[in-house]
């Protein structure tokens, strides 16, 4: 992650100027691309992407979708849910938030669900959803859940029975809200960096096992404790092949290459939020071909969810 300060004023620079270019664009069809870079960060490069679309209303049911991911068995479908205390629900919708199907998830519980990812299945099987039930507002939630299923059809009423796993934190307990899941099976917690947390990237160890609980491990430091409520980690999505990994804040995205991640790289560019116009950003889904799709809580929560789309130029 880029140091929230620099990025924060950079933002601040630009905020304004990004908002009236991307929204020109949008109305003239998406001609063009725009460009965002942070000129205080020599980590940061530029990303070229448009604003496609902004601010579709999702399902009225869906007003605090918390993570999104694209569905890896039926193109252009997009899996998403609610955030905690909610029915322990799928939903599956298009890019312009139209409701394709709502299902219940067999056997699982809505702790705090706060983010979605589409991966291999722990047995070996293709396609499975990944749900992190990681969410920790109080500060006080030790031991987390991760449900995973196999991926449904959006016309089914119910998946099948959710495979329950759980973890512990290695110290205090921590708030995670960004789940990405590698084409190899791997599994990755981004915490939020809210409170006096900074923001760590954390590995869920693999192989998944049912019968006991495991124990995360930090596998590094991304930013401090951010100072902008808009720098805290909401959600993340890897691309399909594995190559890129996207880590979205309130206010911001970063692009990583997933080698620089997992090591000890930074982002090689980040596109600032502001010209989306989201009311409280907090899921994001990356295909293999710069195509973003972004969703928000609904105002207030007592609205729908929205949604909203992207394309960008990425590294091959």
């Amino acid at each position: 992650m880029i140091d929230p300060r620099s990025r924060a004023d950079a933002r601040r620079r630009i905020g304004r100027r990004a908002f009236a270019a991307a929204a020109a664009l949008a109305l003239a069809g998406c001609d063009g691309l725009k460009k965002e870079r942070n000129p205080d960060n020599a980590a940061a490069g530029d990303v070229l992407c448009q604003v496609v679309t902004h601010g579709y209303s999702l399902a009225d049911d869906l007003r605090e979708t918390s993570g999104i991911t694209e569905s890896r068995r039926t193109p252009g479908v997009y899996w998403s849910h609610n955030d905690s205390g909610r029915e322990a629900n799928l939903f599956a919708v298009g890019s312009d938030g139209r409701h394709l199907g709502r299902l219940r998830v067999t056997g699982a519980k809505n702790t705090d669900w706060e983010d979605i990812a589409a991966g291999p299945c722990p047995d070996g099987g293709p396609a499975c959803l990944y749900l992190a039930d990681t969410g920790n507002n109080e500060q006080h939630r030790k031991t987390v859940s991760l449900w995973v299923i196999p991926e449904p059809q959006p016309s089914d009423d119910a998946t099948a029975p959710a495979t329950e796993y759980r973890a512990k934190w290695p110290d205090e307990a921590m708030d995670a809200e960004a789940l990405f899941v590698l084409g190899d099976g791997r599994v990755f917690l981004v915490t939020k960096g809210s409170k006096h947390d900074k923001v760590d990237l954390v590995r869920w160890p693999t192989p998944l096992r049912a019968d006991s609980a495991a124990t995360l491990r930090i596998v590094r430091e991304l930013a401090p404790n951010p100072e902008q409520v808009g720098d805290r980690v909401t959600g993340a999505s890897a691309s399909p092949d594995g190559r890129l990994v996207a880590i979205r804040t309130y206010a911001g995205l970063d692009f990583f290459r997933t080698a620089d991640l997992l090591g000890s790289g930074h982002p090689f560019a980040q596109f600032d939020l502001d010209p989306v116009a989201e009311p409280q950003g907090e899921g994001v889904a990356m295909d293999d071909h710069g195509n973003l799709v972004l969703t928000s809580e609904g105002p207030g929560k007592h609205l729908p969810g929205t949604i909203s789309q992207l394309r960008c130029i990425l590294p091959k």
